[in-house]
């Protein structure tokens, strides 16, 4: 897979980066440098078999139905179903607020995918991570889209062909 970028240049934007400048483009329509965010329902399949591979992926995030929402949740419920293939993405940590300057312009959030042995019951450890990005929305609103980076934590491989 040829990248849009010379050899020994790599995509590191910083958190600030991901939301701030391409998170908010995507969702205001407007256009970014091709070929570093995948457009991709990451939802749809387990991340080892994602189109691109590990990366960034500009996503939906599906809601969770109201019968699966926890605590009898209203509508402006935050609960976000991540259930991907045959395993699902587990919360490793709170959202964290990103700032620019005293401003929260988004959150973090990072993720580990599981799956259960089905005949036994216990829960399987992938390796697999995602950073989850998505803008800030003072009035609690569900939002709708996100940015998210999905990597092997077991991959250490440094590849110099692409």
């Amino acid at each position: 897979m040829a990248r849009p970028y010379p050899p020994g240049i790599r995509f590191v934007p910083t958190d600030q980066e991901v939301i701030g400048y391409f998170l908010r483009r995507l969702v205001d329509g407007l256009p970014v440098p091709p070929g570093v965010i995948h457009h991709s329902d990451i939802y749809q399949t387990e991340p080892w078999n994602l189109p691109e591979g590990a990366g960034y992926y500009y996503t939906p995030r599906h809601r969770m139905s109201a019968a699966a929402d926890r605590g009898g949740s209203s509508s402006r419920s935050a609960h976000v179903r991540r259930t991907a293939g045959a395993g699902f993405w587990n919360g490793k940590s709170p959202p964290v607020p990103v700032y620019i300057g005293a401003e929260v312009i988004g959150h973090k959030t990072l993720l580990a995918f599981n799956f259960k042995n089905r005949s036994t019951g216990i829960l399987i450890k992938t390796g697999w991570a995602m950073e989850e990005y998505i803008l800030h929305s003072p009035d609690g609103q569900l939002q709708t889209r996100a940015i998210c980076r999905i990597y092997n934590k077991n991959d250490t491989r440094f590849d110099f062909e692409e």
